[in-house]
C-alpha cells in the first residue's frame, strides 16, 4: 500500500498536465506542481480551499462543466485555457487539465489573418469580377467626381434569373458564363461587380440615362444566343435590369437603393430595363 502511495505521489508532482483532487465536499485535498504553476498559487493556497473560496479568487474555471476552461486569475503570469476532464471514486474526484493555450491562440490569430486576407481580397472567388467591397469603393469614388464636376453617372443592377422559375438556384457554370458575356460587353472605363449569387452590378462613368438603356438593351438581347447554350431543358434564362442615373444629392447608398428599385419595377413588369 504505501508503495501504491509513493508511486501516485509521484505521478502527481511530476505529470505534464494539471492535477487537482477534492473531496466529497468540494474541498481542495491536493494539487499538483504544474497547475500551481499555471495559476500562480502556491500549495498551501490551495489546499484546503473550498470550490467558493477558490471561485471568488477568480478560478472558477477550474471547475466548468464544459471540456475548455479559460482561466485569467489574478496573480497568473498569463490567462490560459485548459482542456478539463475528470475521475470520480467514492473517495474523491480528480480533475485533469491539458494547457491547450499555444492552439488557441494560433487558432485565433489564424482567423485574425483570415480576416485581414478576406478584407484585402477585391475579386470574386468564381468569377474574377470585383466583389463588392471592391464595388463600394469604386462606386463612392465615382460619386465624389460626379459630385464635384457634375459627371454623368449611371448604376445597373442586374439579375440573373429563369424567366420560369425565379426562385431557382442556378449553377456556378451559368454564373460563370454570364459574368464573362457581361464583362467582354462593356467599355474598359466600366466596372462590373458580383455582387451576390446572381446578382451584378455596373457603374457606367460619363454616360447619361439615354446611353445606358441603349447600351443595357443591347447587352439583354445578346444574351438570347448565349442564354441557350448553358441553361437546362426545363430553364428559361434571362437578364432583368435596373437603372439609375446619379441626381444631385445622392451618396452611393441612394444610386444603389434606387436601381434597385428599378430593377425590382422590372421584375414586376414586362420590359428587361426599368429607370428610376
Amino acid at each position: 500500500m504505501s508503495q501504491n502511495n509513493e508511486f501516485a505521489t509521484i505521478c502527481l508532482q511530476h505529470a505534464p498536465c494539471g492535477m487537482l483532487v477534492l473531496d466529497p465536499t468540494g474541498t481542495v485535498v491536493e494539487s499538483n506542481p504544474r497547475l500551481r504553476e499555471w495559476l500562480g498559487r502556491s500549495e498551501s493556497e490551495l489546499t484546503g480551499a473550498s470550490r467558493e473560496s477558490l471561485e471568488k479568487l477568480g478560478l472558477k474555471g477550474l471547475f466548468a462543466s464544459r471540456e475548455l476552461a479559460h482561466l485569467a486569475p489574478p496573480g497568473a503570469a498569463e490567462e490560459r485555457w485548459l482542456l478539463c476532464s475528470e475521475h470520480r471514486t467514492e473517495a474523491h474526484t480528480i480533475r485533469f487539465y491539458l494547457d491547450i493555450s499555444r492552439q488557441v491562440r494560433a487558432e485565433e490569430q489564424i482567423a485574425q489573418l483570415q480576416q485581414q486576407v478576406e478584407d484585402l481580397t477585391i475579386t470574386d472567388a468564381l468569377t474574377g469580377l470585383a466583389n463588392p467591397r471592391a464595388l463600394n469603393r469604386a462606386l463612392n469614388s465615382q460619386v465624389t467626381r460626379s459630385r464635384r464636376y457634375n459627371n454623368p453617372l449611371c448604376l445597373v443592377l442586374m439579375e440573373l434569373g429563369d424567366s420560369d422559375n425565379p426562385v431557382a438556384v442556378l449553377s456556378d457554370e451559368q454564373i460563370l458564363a454570364a459574368s464573362r458575356y457581361l464583362r467582354d460587353r462593356l467599355r474598359w472605363v466600366d466596372t462590373i461587380a458580383r455582387w451576390d449569387h446572381n446578382h451584378f452590378l455596373i457603374i457606367l462613368p460619363e454616360t447619361h440615362t439615354e446611353d445606358g438603356i441603349a447600351l443595357i438593351e443591347k447587352i439583354c438581347h445578346g444574351f438570347q444566343e448565349i442564354a441557350s447554350q448553358i441553361q437546362g431543358e426545363s430553364q428559361q434564362l434571362s437578364l432583368r435590369f435596373g437603372l439609375a442615373q446619379w441626381l444631385k444629392g445622392n451618396d452611393s447608398r441612394m444610386l444603389m437603393d434606387r436601381a434597385a428599385a428599378s430593377l425590382n419595377a422590372s421584375l414586376q413588369g414586362e420590359a428587361e430595363t426599368a429607370v428610376n
